[in-house]
């Protein structure tokens, strides 16, 4: 197993079971159901939404007051709020994703990982031509 471990430049056996444990971890992830919410209100707080990354735009709330808005003003102030909130929820959401993910040898050494299998499949090509090589010599030797 060194001889692989040599060729490759990783150890294989070590990948497989950080690929078992990411896996397991994002199973649970999944499973815990991470849902992040946000909410936004105008500086008046006539107009609120609560925007969340499962549902997208979960509650909307008109005041009365708001209602004396033209209609193109109350629904720019709708759709600046749900942008808004939905940054908001995006970027916590990358933020919880990139905690999650830190730690994992399968991330933090994968540039590491894709040069050793590179590196590994020159030799086996360098290898398959030195056997190829070596078959034909043994042909010609057996026509003589």
């Amino acid at each position: 197993m060194n001889e692989l471990k040599d060729a490759l430049g990783f150890d294989p056996e070590k990948l497989a079971e950080d690929a078992d444990a990411f896996f397991a971890q994002l199973r649970d992830m999944h499973q815990a159901s991470t849902e992040v919410t946000a909410r936004a209100e105008s500086p008046d707080r006539r107009v609120a939404v609560e925007y969340s990354s499962a549902d997208g735009v979960r509650t909307l709330h008109i005041g009365p007051r708001a209602m004396r808005m033209g209609a193109e003003e109350l629904a720019g102030t709708v759709l600046s709020l749900i942008r808004q909130a939905q940054h908001e929820v995006e970027t916590e959401g990358q933020k919880q994703l990139t905690e999650f993910l830190r730690g994992s040898s399968l991330i933090d050494e994968r540039d590491a990982i894709g040069q050793g299998l590179r590196d590994a499949n020159g030799a086996v090509q360098q290898n398959l031509a030195n056997a190829a090589e070596t078959l034909d010599k043994l042909r010609s030797m057996m026509r003589r």
